[in-house]
């Protein structure tokens, strides 16, 4: 971000917004550059449509926020650029609208580091336990050299990131069995994503990981199929995981950072000025909606409580110290080193 976005923000947006690419105080038109400010002012010789992909339920936080995003470019756009949410896979798998993406179609996804690791290897580091401890020091990593380095090379495969700061929550163990330590997790079948980086991690930390669809996951483990699942509270609580699950186990062990990227030949056809407002927009309004979903916490984890399930404080920095495997595993001890190098974090 720090280089091929900061000479795009410099012009529509206040140093403020540098570290994170987004804004909590004000509408993105008020920064708009000149170039912005006239392709809001003038008619649009042409519609360009895109249309939005998410697994997320239409009640979700973030779904609000890319809601956000799709008013704001059609206000600065003067209807120029015109973008449709569809939650909850209307449109189909994750996987298939990426490739969809990347044939060139009109499709944005909301996905993660994780699965942009098929493209850029290093960029699942962002998807494993403990790299950051909270959605600031994420956005200190989104500011470095090396993850500029990753969205340039995302390019050179064909993928735009409109942005990477969306925020859905930090995870945590949900069980029926507590766990303390990851000596607790030992032989409790926990469901999480399938990638590698989700997998190593899970299992450095003492469970046995499981690989299912969220959508399963809440019959899983009612049937005991599953002992327990890792999960932000915006998914336990939509999801009702309190109907199924006795504890938080409260590792928050993966600070869960999401993107939203285009197909680079979709982007690259749109004016330059209509590209420069869709960056602005998207990352203004990401991190918005990300110190929202911060702010929110309290309010689910009461939720989760209420409902009957029990907050559960743990040693995290012995789990801490068992999801260094999982680093040594996919080659990134040394990675994670050069990171917290430029961020200036103690590993």
């Amino acid at each position: 971000m720090k280089k091929t976005l900061a000479l795009v923000l410099a012009m529509t947006m206040s140093l403020s917004l540098a570290a994170c690419g987004g804004s909590a105080s004000g509408s993105s038109s008020a920064a708009a550059s000149e170039s912005a400010d006239s392709a809001k002012d003038a008619a649009p010789d042409k519609v360009y449509e895109l249309k939005v992909s998410t697994t997320q339920a239409e009640t979700a936080p973030i779904v609000e926020g890319l809601q956000a995003i799709a008013d704001r470019v059609a206000e600065d756009t003067n209807g120029g650029v015109k973008i449709t949410i569809y939650p909850s896979s209307q449109l189909g798998a994750e996987e298939d609208m990426i490739d969809q993406a990347l044939q060139g179609m009109n499709i944005a996804v909301l996905t993660d580091a994780a699965r942009m690791s098929n493209y850029v290897y290093d960029m699942g580091i962002f998807n494993m336990a403990y790299l950051v401890d909270n959605y600031d020091e994420a956005c200190k990593v989104m500011d470095t050299d090396i993850f500029q380095g990753w969205q340039d090379e995302l390019v050179d495969q064909g993928i735009r990131v409109l942005c990477f700061n969306f925020y859905d929550g930090a995870r945590s163990f949900m069980t029926n069995k507590k766990a303390t330590t990851p000596a607790d997790l030992k032989g409790q079948v926990i469901r999480t994503p399938g990638a590698d980086p989700w997998v190593n991690s899970i299992e450095s930390m003492g469970a046995t990981a499981y690989s299912v669809a969220w959508s399963e996951v809440y019959n899983s483990i009612q049937t005991k199929v599953i002992d327990g699942c890792e999960v932000q509270n915006t998914s336990a609580v939509s999801t009702h995981i309190y109907e199924v699950c006795k504890y938080v186990d409260k590792t928050e062990h993966i600070n869960l950072v999401n993107c939203l990227i285009t197909g680079e030949a979709w982007f690259s056809s749109l004016p330059a000025e209509y590209q420069e407002i869709l960056l602005n927009d998207a990352y203004g309004s990401a991190y918005e909606n990300a110190k929202k979903v911060e702010s929110l916490q309290p309010e689910m984890e009461k939720t989760l409580v209420d409902n009957g399930m029990e907050i559960v404080e743990v040693d995290k920095e012995a789990f801490k110290e068992a999801a260094k495997a999982a680093y040594e595993k996919m080659g990134w001890t040394e990675l994670r080193e050069k990171i917290y190098a430029e961020i200036g974090k103690e590993a």
